[in-house]
């Protein structure tokens, strides 16, 4: 975060007008990204200033930094008023909402990465503050952003908190005390707004502001039902909206519950829930973890897919009794924001007790299909042309090796990743004459390159 020169106000394009700022467009002459600016009332003082920078440079550490919109500099108005600069995001939850409740699964992917994103805040001693529909956003490339993370702000600039209080826990309401567990009520609410396409408490006809609020500190919240939505993440949702702080679990929990939510989704004993958005490209392109900013990261600590072995106990049943052999080394290679093809793999040197024909080799085909990224969990699937023992290599980035797991004739398997970073995947054969590897898969943008 840098202080910029001044902005003229002639370049900026008026976009939304909230309780205490209003947000521009920044059009910029002679092209660049386009960008967000969120102008304050006044000048920021040293105290909120200070507090400010602190927050963001904590907030740029986090493992979720991806999944959150940073500010990039602050700006000065010739007006005397002080700009925030950000990554512009076209599309906010409200947007997304108004065409419609969205697919289950995505609403709790995105829950998940939410939840991890104040999981590791509150780890860290940082509060949201005000986790509302308006502040998350979806970047162009489809990605989830939480915004207007901290209180420096909130603090300087008093807001009514009646315009948002169907998202707003009881005790804030009453007190205006912010808290971890005033954000994660509110991450509820937003999730009840994805779910059910209105809030937990709408305005009924003739009610005022005043009228909400006293639902909301009377009230119980009414279930989230319909659209087969499954049992366990409408009684996570009231858990999260209960009206006493304590009786709510902490985002840590929320992202635990989700993500075994998210596994069960992927057996096949749940196929009869409306959960099929897990498993379209939609969902995983809305939820990749990938930000503009990890391409400032070093590319040199990416990992590699070492050659190993498995461990001795798991040997192939087959008549030479091999195990299975390494795989080709598999590199994350830097960001690169092209349609570039995934490279091809040449077939991994065969342990001299194993000389199979090249006809042998060519017979049969293996293919990794595409992941299915869920945030916290990636599903897996391949298929061979005939039954082979399986073993599958995952290269993480900045890894310094890649993890194996022995599959043995099983074609699937849900692994658990990092939010925000990059992986390579790669699936390994044999029929114990010869063995087979697919071509590498990745998410997240990465690269994978023998």
């Amino acid at each position: 975060m840098s202080v910029m020169a001044e902005i003229p106000l002639t370049a900026l394009v008026p976009r939304a007008t909230g309780p205490v700022a209003t947000v521009y467009v920044l059009a910029l002459r002679g092209g660049g990204r386009t960008a967000a600016v969120k102008v304050y009332p006044q000048p920021l003082d040293r105290r909120t200033y200070s507090g400010l920078e602190v927050e963001q440079a904590k907030l740029a550490g986090l493992r979720s930094a991806p999944s959150i919109l940073l500010v990039d500099s602050i700006d000065e108005l010739p007006d005397g008023r002080t700009g925030l600069r950000m990554e512009f995001c076209p599309q906010s939850l409200p947007d997304l909402v108004a065409r419609g409740p969205l697919p289950i699964g995505d609403v709790a992917v995105l829950g998940q990465i939410l939840a991890s994103v104040l999981a590791q805040a509150h780890d860290i001693g940082l509060v949201h503050g005000g986790v509302t529909p308006a502040n998350v956003l979806e970047r162009a490339n489809g990605q989830p952003a939480l915004s207007d993370f901290g209180l420096s702000l909130r603090l300087r600039f008093a807001r009514d908190l009646r315009g948002d209080a169907a998202y707003t826990a009881p005790e804030v309401l009453r007190d205006g005390e912010l808290s971890e567990e005033a954000d994660v009520y509110g991450l509820g609410a937003v999730l009840y707004l994805a779910l059910t396409g209105h809030s937990p408490f709408p305005a009924r006809t003739g009610e005022t502001t005043d009228d909400v609020v006293l639902r909301v500190l009377r009230e119980p919240v009414p279930d989230v039902s319909g659209r087969d939505i499954p049992p366990a993440l409408t009684a996570l949702l009231l858990r999260m909206m209960a009206k006493e702080p304590a009786e709510r679990p902490d985002a840590a929990e929320v992202v635990r519950e989700l993500e075994a939510l998210m596994l069960r989704a992927n057996e096949p004993a749940a196929d009869d829930l409306d959960w099929d958005d897990f498993r379209d490209e939609l969902a995983a392109a809305r939820v990749a973890q990938v930000a503009p900013a990890l391409s400032r990261a070093p590319v040199a600590q990416a990992g590699k897919l070492r050659r190993k072995r498995l461990p001795k106990g798991l040997v192939i049943a087959a008549a030479a009794a091999v195990a299975l052999a390494a795989v080709v080394p598999v590199v994350l290679q830097p960001w690169k924001h092209s349609s570039q093809a995934q490279p091809t793999t040449t077939r991994p040197p065969v342990p001299s007790s194993i000389s199979p024909t090249p006809a042998a080799a060519q017979a049969v085909q293996l293919e990794l299909k595409p992941p299915k990224d869920n945030g916290t969990s990636v599903l897996l699937e391949w298929s061979s042309s005939k039954p082979l023992n399986y073993a599958l290599y995952i290269a993480e980035q900045g890894g310094q090796a890649a993890r194996t797991s022995y599959r043995g004739t099983g074609t699937s398997m849900t692994v658990t990743v990092t939010p925000g970073l990059k992986y390579c995947f790669e699936v390994q054969g044999t029929d114990g004459n010869a063995i087979y590897t697919s071509l590498p898969r990745s998410i997240r943008g990465a690269t994978c390159k023998s």
